[in-house]
């Protein structure tokens, strides 16, 4: 079975940043960890940041397969926020590095395009694209929003979150009518 190398050299960028300030890690690093040469590395990836925002987007696409896959809403909010509960570590010392301000916005475009896959399966045949498009980027500042701010607590009770999240996507926790 072929290696994957982009996976290789994200999961080595994962092992070194719990060791190392993720704003000190080199492409000198990553070429050592995983044993290649720079030429491979830049075959694969332009830069740190492209590593960054792959690991970031297969996280996301696994996240929304596992989420997808159940029938439950609150149970499918349960698999994504346990999973960033998971990273929550990685999340907290790139929200802490120089790349904060790309980093947002590729977790932004990460949940964006799972909402929107969601929302298309969900969403009322007549809602026209520019509703739904409206609706997915509310949803999505706010879940990223709630992730960033809980990222922060050392305790996160995952099926309250995921309850309560699930009350407020489906209009039950407060309606504005």
């Amino acid at each position: 079975m072929p290696i994957n190398m982009k996976a290789v050299i994200a999961d080595a960028f994962v092992s070194l940043a719990q060791r190392k300030n993720v704003d000190k890690i080199t492409v000198k690093d990553l070429v050592e960890a995983c044993g290649i040469s720079r030429q491979t590395f830049y075959y694969h990836f332009q830069d740190i940041l492209e590593v960054i925002e792959w690991s970031m987007q297969q996280a996301m696409q696994e996240m929304l397969a596992q989420s997808l896959a159940v029938d439950d809403p609150e149970k499918a909010l349960r698999i994504f926020i346990a999973s960033a509960a998971e990273n929550q570590e990685i999340i907290k010392k790139l929200m802490h590095s120089q790349r904060r301000e790309q980093v947002e916005r590729m977790m932004f475009h990460a949940i964006q395009d799972g909402m929107m896959q969601l929302a298309r399966d969900k969403a009322p045949h007549d809602l026209s694209f520019s509703d739904l498009e409206m609706a997915v980027h509310f949803y999505t500042y706010g879940i990223v929003g709630l992730l960033l701010e809980y990222s922060s607590m050392k305790q996160l009770d995952i099926n309250r979150f995921a309850h309560q999240l699930n009350l407020l996507l489906s209009g039950r926790l407060i309606n504005f009518n």
